[in-house]
């Protein structure tokens, strides 16, 4: 029977769930007290990131809460988004900020708001380049705006997994 480490991609989460799981079955007590150590190293990490995404983005999540009481100060009069969309885009800026941190880049909070879709809306400018991300339903959609004028040049596309949201963010500082 082959090695159940042969089947698996290299993913260190993965990779460490099948340590975990032949450490169960392993008589070595030394490897078995190790790889318990190595996961709690790992789940207090896990915790520590997202306490400091919830910590660092507190006013994000704020004015997402607001939008949700239909608190538009642009009076414009919008609708509020439902909740599960600021729900996910809760999580969607979260996994971003956690991006970010791991390239070592500077985070901006974003501009947040709502559109008449009932969408959360997040922008960032920085010089020259705008990017503006939409959040439906359980869906992130972006839009690239960079130049000085009216014939500025416009890219758009999906923004649901962490390697364009990367792209994205060092777009948007380069």
């Amino acid at each position: 029977m082959p090695h159940l480490a042969e089947h698996v991609k290299d993913n260190r989460y993965t990779l460490m769930s099948v340590d975990m799981i032949q450490s169960v079955n392993s008589t070595n007590k030394e490897f078995s007290k190790n790889m318990r150590k190595s996961y709690q190293l790992f789940r207090s990490s896990s915790i520590a990131s997202e306490s400091f995404a919830k910590e660092s983005l507190k006013d994000v999540f704020t004015k997402l809460d607001n939008l949700l009481m239909g608190s538009s100060k642009d009076g414009y009069n919008l609708p509020a988004p439902e909740h599960f969309v600021v729900t996910y885009a809760k999580n969607w800026i979260k996994k971003l900020f956690l991006e970010v941190d791991k390239l070592g880049l500077l985070w901006v909070n974003p501009h947040i708001a709502t559109n008449a879709d009932g969408e959360v809306v997040f922008e960032w400018w920085y010089g020259t380049r705008k990017l503006t991300i939409y959040i439906e339903d359980e869906c992130a959609e972006y839009i690239q705006v960079w130049g000085n004028d009216m014939n500025s040049a416009i890219s758009d596309g999906d923004a649901n997994t962490s390697m364009i949201c990367r792209s994205l963010w060092i777009w948007l500082l380069s």
